[in-house]
């Protein structure tokens, strides 16, 4: 059996849910493919930053588990800052209810949302394409949007390369019995345990998630490492513990193609990841508006999309990739002279409200970076 539509999304998560919800707000005649049951478990910490959810546009107070209004920094230097705030920094969100509400959104707006449907390949002619699925069921679409994650199956029936700069991250989650101390309104980075990387608690509920996550792809035993951690910290009380899974991660290096034609590539099957903090979702999220973006604008001024890609990066290119190829370098730099890094942005915390910018996403590493300089250049 053989389905036609103008686009298909291949993905349910926040770059496929957010971009099929706006073409189908416009009219456009979509389908999301989805290959696990709606909603489904997704390995996330679940930090929504206030900028994230804004751009968003829903109310997802359903999936919000947490509102954050404390900040804990710790790492080299002897590095230990807390920032709170009567305005919360963001949320921490269930990411199967978030990913669901947008997915019902986009049904609501005339997508054809098709779950427990895994696309196993993609054929091109042009910028047609034919999608087959697990089942035998195929389907033809005048324009593809991979957004189906690190492992893209889109990407790799288009013949690009495995996405080579690539990190790791693992998840826990403590269930606090009895004397646990970390208030659930806090969130905690710790940059002083794992290199090129850093540790993190976050509430989840009534309970807590702890893992790490790091830009290299070769970590000797980092479940052992946040377990250590945790054994180690005594502040943190008792608790009970169990492990929830491990992701590879992909990050944007300015040296990778997002797509052929009329087909394009969106969220982590992009590797539209920050390379220091290893965030993505509100990136996801961005990324999923522009590919939306750039078909409404194609599809108005040709019949054909041969010309999507590039009008996408050209998106991309105003605003999402220089900003990630900054957090790149600025994230090699970081981790590789980490004191003096997280010297001076101590002391920028203490005078720029840092913290609270950085929590919030509403500080660019462009602004970071010309700081820092500032402050090096002051004490000459």
């Amino acid at each position: 059996m053989t389905s036609e539509f103008e686009v298909l999304v291949v993905g349910g998560g926040p770059a496929g849910a957010t971009c099929a919800l706006n073409l189908a707000a416009r009219g456009v005649e979509v389908a999301l493919l989805e290959k696990e049951s709606i909603p489904r478990f997704k390995l996330c910490a679940g930090g929504l930053s206030r900028r994230a959810q804004r751009n968003l546009g829903l109310d997802v107070s359903a999936a919000i588990l947490n509102h954050v209004d404390a900040l804990e920094l710790l790492g080299h230097h002897r590095l230990r800052l807390r920032r709170e705030s009567t305005t919360p920094f963001g949320s921490i969100v269930d990411r199967g209810r978030f990913d669901a509400i947008i997915v019902d959104e986009a049904r609501r707006a005339g997508c054809v949302v098709i779950d427990s449907t895994e696309v196993m390949k993609a054929t091109f002619a042009g910028s047609d394409a034919k999608l087959t699925c697990a089942s035998g069921e195929t389907f033809r679409c005048r324009a593809v949007v991979g957004a189906d994650g690190t492992r893209s199956v889109i990407r790799r029936s288009l013949g690009l390369k495995r996405l080579k700069h690539r990190g790791v991250t693992v998840m826990f989650e403590l269930e606090p019995n009895g004397s646990f101390t970390l208030a659930d309104n806090v969130i905690r980075f710790d940059f002083g345990v794992v290199k090129h990387g850093y540790l993190w608690i976050f509430p989840r509920g009534k309970r807590f998630s702890v893992g790490l996550v790091t830009s290299r792809d070769r970590l000797r035993d980092p479940k052992g490492m946040v377990l250590s951690y945790v054994a180690e910290d005594e502040s943190l009380g008792s608790f009970d513990m169990r492990f929830l899974g491990g992701a590879v991660a992909a990050f944007w290096t300015g040296e990778h193609a997002l797509g052929n034609a009329g087909t394009i590539l969106a969220g982590d099957a992009a590797g539209l990841v920050d390379s220091f903090v290893g965030e993505g979702l509100s990136w996801a999220i961005r990324s999923g508006q522009l590919a939306a973006s750039a078909i409404l604008s194609t599809r108005k001024h040709s019949r054909s999309y041969h010309h999507l890609h590039s009008a996408y990066l050209g998106l991309l290119r105003q605003e999402v990739l220089p900003e990630l190829r900054r957090a790149f370098w600025f994230g090699r730099f970081a981790y590789k002279c980490p004191e003096p890094v997280f010297k001076m942005l101590s002391r920028l915390a203490h005078s720029r409200d840092l913290l609270g910018k950085l929590a919030q996403n509403e500080i660019p590493y462009r602004s970071l970076i010309a700081d820092m300089l500032k402050q090096l250049v002051r004490r000459r």
